[in-house]
């Protein structure tokens, strides 16, 4: 194969020369690759741009939109691309973050209802099932010490807590 100068690559490309093609190819493919990378900084990327770029030029025919030079043509035209793909992945990015801090939101505010309606929940029970609990689940006591505290037994202590838990699990089920 000849070496082809650019303005006969393209003439040759408007009769429908494969060969010409293959010189384009041969001639502008690292070029462009190394163009395409200095702007997305991944190979693969940069190798999958330019080859959607060079297979577009051959089956769209956008060698018939070259008015200067075809070098000026390709890496206008790689740039183009790249800077729609950098812009493509910011914009995802930038949903995906506004997406996780939305969902955090959310989040946040399921917990603060349910903090809420536990409360409530809470403020229903009797005195002596309230003391229960808090005593054995958020004071983090033994049955032994919390019993002796209320003035009860053992048992009637568990049984304090075996009702408020039934209430609260009928309470929690009803605000679903």
């Amino acid at each position: 194969m000849k070496i082809l100068d650019d303005k006969q690559i393209v003439e040759q490309l408007a009769q429908g020369n494969q060969e010409a093609f293959k010189a384009l190819f041969k001639k502008y493919y690292k070029v462009l690759n190394v163009a395409a990378f200095y702007i997305l900084r991944d190979e693969m990327e940069a190798e999958d741009t330019v080859q959607a770029l060079l297979m577009d030029f051959w089956e769209k025919q956008l060698y018939k939109n070259i008015n200067s030079s075809l070098n000026a043509y390709l890496k206008t035209a790689i740039r183009n691309r790249c800077l729609k793909r950098v812009e493509k992945e910011t914009s995802v990015q930038k949903k995906l973050t506004d997406y996780q801090y939305t969902l955090s939101e959310i989040e946040e505010e399921i917990e603060e209802v349910q903090e809420i309606y536990t409360g409530k929940i809470l403020a229903d029970l009797s005195v002596q099932r309230l003391q229960a609990v808090t005593l054995v689940h958020y004071q983090n006591k033994k049955y032994k010490q919390a019993a002796y505290e209320m003035g009860i037994s053992i048992n009637s202590l568990k049984t304090h807590l075996k009702l408020a838990i039934k209430i609260l699990r009928e309470g929690l089920k009803n605000a679903k």
